[in-house]
């Protein structure tokens, strides 16, 4: 699926009290990213309930606005928190750490969650019918996981972004360090003015999810960490700086 940049849009930046991916603490606003990655999930899975059948395209539209917002309460989390990812390597070394276990699995057994997620949208009933429980209890989480990997992954970029920006005595936008950051998980062009496609990188994670959920394979893990780090330590910080007033 293309990656494809949408309109141009202003820089406005959002208040978001701080939190992280799936490694972000027991606080109130935890709870709003496990929301926002519930969210998607559950928008995801429904897309396909509806359709009866798997399709990118549906996907990536049902999940754009939870995506979107998911981005923007991670990124302001780590503007927020300020964590130093300075170098290029230090960036490819967090996203190669392996992943923690998610505290958004943490709340009940995965048979319990899928029953959760499925019963929330009629159109998913078919899928609790007609599929075994023991698939559910895998997909699902890995789903989750996965989505959850993704939200670490754009507060690390954007605390890389933001670190290289105030090292040159840049302010870091918000909305301008959002779009790069999804952008460079996305393997986009970067063009901070340029409203990215967040429900193309969900796809991305759900097909992650896809294949973690096979025998053999490295699970939700980052896959490409030296690519990222690379395309985000060549983003220009002067791109990321709050615009001028008029």
């Amino acid at each position: 699926m293309s990656d494809t940049a949408g309109e141009r849009s202003p820089s406005t930046a959002t208040a978001v009290t701080p939190a992280t991916g799936s490694n972000a603490g027991t606080g109130a606003d935890d709870g709003g990213v496990a929301g926002d990655v519930r969210g998607i999930v559950e928008g995801a899975l429904s897309a396909v309930g509806r359709a009866g059948t798997i399709s990118a395209a549906n996907v990536a539209d049902a999940v754009e606005g939870a995506g979107r917002s998911l981005s923007r309460r991670v990124v302001n989390a780590a503007l927020a928190e300020r964590r130093s990812v300075t170098g290029r390597d230090d960036l490819a070394h967090a996203l190669a750490e392996k992943p923690t276990s998610s505290p958004l699995l943490a709340s009940g057994t995965a048979a319990a969650m899928a029953t959760r997620v499925v019963s929330r949208f009629g159109p998913l009933r078919f899928l609790a019918r007609r599929t075994p429980m023991w698939l559910l209890a895998g997909a699902v989480p890995a789903l989750i996981a996965s989505v959850a990997r993704g939200s670490d992954e754009l507060g690390l970029v954007a605390s890389h972004l933001a670190t290289r920006a105030r090292a040159q005595g840049i302010e870091p936008d918000p909305e301008r360090v959002r779009r790069a950051a999804v952008q460079v998980v996305s393997e986009s062009e970067v063009d901070p003015e340029r409203e990215p496609r967040h429900g193309a990188l969900v796809v991305r994670w759900l097909r992650r999810a896809a294949r973690a959920a096979l025998p053999f394979t490295a699970g939700v893990a980052t896959a490409d960490p030296d690519g990222i780090a690379s395309r985000a330590a060549s983003v220009d910080p002067a791109l990321l700086g709050r615009p001028a007033l008029a």
